[in-house]
């Protein structure tokens, strides 16, 4: 008689999945444009899964958004340690981490992060205290103001990529553009 392995369960992956599953659904519809059961199916479980992970949406986006901004978090402090120049060195690794947010090689984090934002308003103090801390942090080397529209003409970059306003080659020309500017005083 053969006997029958249970899969172990893997409860972190799991949760790790859906987590970039609403990412990808929230990027791609915004935060009314997604369901749990969407989610699930999706991940490749139940309804009752996803459930089991988050009580609900709302507590789902949440934890996807504050994965989103811990991600960045981490991305932009790995590019600030390796960057040897100290002007401007958060604000390229803002403008940097802004084109290689990504899961799966399918959807930019930042693209989920702008729609959360834009559909639900709610997360825009989160962001921008996020930001506040970040630019408090790095005042002495990225305070001055042609780093600001350095830092949001990378963000009008950004839609305009993800919109096909721009095609890639453009945009990446541009990026490395935005780069080397924040390299001058």
């Amino acid at each position: 008689m053969k006997e029958i392995r249970q899969q172990k369960k893997q409860p972190e992956v799991i949760r790790k999945r859906i987590l970039e599953q609403a990412t990808i659904l929230v990027s791609q519809k915004g935060i009314s444009g997604v369901s749990i059961q969407n989610i699930a199916t999706a991940v490749g479980i139940t309804k009752g899964g996803v459930f089991h992970h988050f009580p609900n949406k709302k507590n789902l986006i949440e934890e996807m958004f504050n994965q989103i901004i811990l991600d960045l978090d981490q991305t932009v402090e790995y590019l600030i340690k390796r960057d040897q120049t100290e002007y401007g060195k958060f604000t390229r690794a803002y403008i940097h981490s802004s084109f290689i947010h990504q899961i799966d090689g399918v959807v930019s984090a930042w693209s989920a992060l702008s729609m959360t934002m834009i559909t639900e308003p709610t997360f825009n103090k989160i962001w921008m205290e996020w930001l506040k801390n970040r630019l408090s942090q790095h005042a002495e080397t990225d305070s001055h103001p042609d780093l600001e529209l350095l830092r949001l003409a990378a963000d009008g970059l950004w839609l305009q990529s993800i919109t096909g306003v721009i095609d890639d080659e453009q945009c990446s020309k541009l990026e490395d553009d935005l780069l080397n500017r924040t390299y001058l005083t």
